[in-house]
């Protein structure tokens, strides 16, 4: 896992676009009832402001919140399995919390109805977000991470 500045900025960046594109092309299904393989691209080429809000979130936000409510939790010795579940639970839950700000303008645009959208977006998006990530999105990016930075396995 990141043990530096630089590698945490790498592993947020990689986690963050998995999760926006995924959700970039699950939520343009649900708003479009159309899914094709052109939504793929379309998904692709519409994440990028998304993904950027997404990033700092998560990188100044979301990050330190779920590690805060995660340690309420688990304790340091727990297995790491349970440790990165915790933290990508609460991850989830912070996140989608400010995520649907964005996805409600995109769905409903900012109207007098502005908390029944918001909750409804939340909710909507939670259901798909948390297996996404405890799933999917998280091994992907422990595993690519991994890939990029092999580490020397300490002699015991």
């Amino acid at each position: 896992m990141p043990e530096t500045k630089k590698e945490t900025v790498i592993f947020t960046a990689i986690t963050a676009w998995i999760m926006v594109y995924i959700m970039t092309l699950y939520n343009n299904v649900w708003n479009t009832g159309v899914f094709t393989n052109g939504s793929f691209l379309n998904a692709l080429t519409g994440m990028w402001v998304e993904f950027v809000i997404i990033f700092f979130c998560a990188y100044f936000i979301s990050s330190r919140v779920a590690k805060y409510f995660a340690f309420r939790i688990v304790r340091q010795t727990d297995r790491p399995i349970i440790i990165i579940f915790a933290i990508q639970i609460f991850t989830v839950v912070s996140q989608m919390a400010l995520a649907s700000i964005p996805g409600v303008y995109h769905g409903y645009g900012f109207t007098d109805q502005f908390i029944p959208d918001y909750l409804i977006t939340y909710c909507r998006n939670f259901v798909m977000a948390l297996p996404v990530q405890l799933f999917i999105a998280g091994p992907a990016a422990r595993n690519l991470f991994r890939l990029m930075f092999r580490r020397k396995k300490k002699k015991q």
